[in-house]
């Protein structure tokens, strides 16, 4: 079955996308990330990449200015955290070890 679409000028826009997920228990060695509170510093950021936000976390991979982050929202308490800033290799093998378990 398809999933639920709705048309708009440009044609059809899916209104529903069930995205991959972060591992809900990491791996036993896995290493901490370092979350500080969000903080809005440009209005010209790009959303990369989004985890599904079925569990109540949705984790965000962000590019702004040349630099890149990772930003993770709590649903519920509408907190919002980032990593640091850092350069996009650095940036996208941290988004990889995120959805494989080895950082949290």
């Amino acid at each position: 079955m398809d999933a639920p679409t709705k048309t708009v000028s440009r044609g059809k826009v899916m209104t529903t996308y069930h995205g991959p997920h972060v591992p809900s228990h990491p791996d036993p060695d896995a290493r901490p990330l370092t979350w500080r509170p969000g903080a809005r510093w440009t209005d010209r950021e790009r959303i990369r990449a989004h985890s599904c936000s079925c569990r109540g976390v949705v984790f965000e991979f962000v590019g702004a200015a040349g630099q890149y982050f990772i930003r993770r929202t709590t649903l519920q308490s509408h907190l919002i955290e980032e990593t640091e800033r850092m350069v996009s290799s650095r940036a996208e093998q941290m988004w990889a070890d995120l959805f494989s378990g080895k950082v949290y």
